[in-house]
C-alpha cells in the first residue's frame, strides 16, 4: 500500500470548479455552497492530482488508512464521481 498524502483546501468557487471539472464536467459547484454566500468557498480535497469537491471525512494520507487497520469497504460511481468508503477490517 502505497502512502500517498491528502491534501485538503478551502477554495473560491470558481477556482474550485476549474480543478475539479478540469477533466471533465462533473461537478456542479452550487452542490457545495449556499446561494446566500456573497463570496462562496467550497473544500477541495486532492489526493494523487485528482481534484474533487467534498464535505465527507478524509484521511491525511492513505498510509493512516494502514496504521488504523482500516481497509476500503466499498467504491461506487455515479454519475462520473467516484466515492470510496472506508473502515476498519473485517476479521
Amino acid at each position: 500500500v502505497q502512502d500517498i498524502p491528502t491534501q485538503i483546501q478551502m477554495l473560491p468557487a470558481k477556482e474550485a470548479e476549474n480543478l475539479c471539472n478540469r477533466l471533465a464536467q462533473n461537478f456542479n459547484m452550487s452542490d457545495f455552497t449556499s446561494p446566500s454566500d456573497p463570496d462562496p468557498k467550497v473544500r477541495v480535497v486532492t489526493v494523487a492530482g485528482w481534484y474533487c469537491p467534498c464535505g465527507g471525512t478524509h484521511v491525511r494520507s492513505t498510509g493512516e488508512l494502514k496504521e488504523r487497520g482500516w481497509s476500503v469497504k466499498g467504491l461506487r460511481c455515479k454519475k462520473g464521481v467516484v466515492r470510496v468508503r472506508y473502515g476498519p477490517k473485517d476479521d
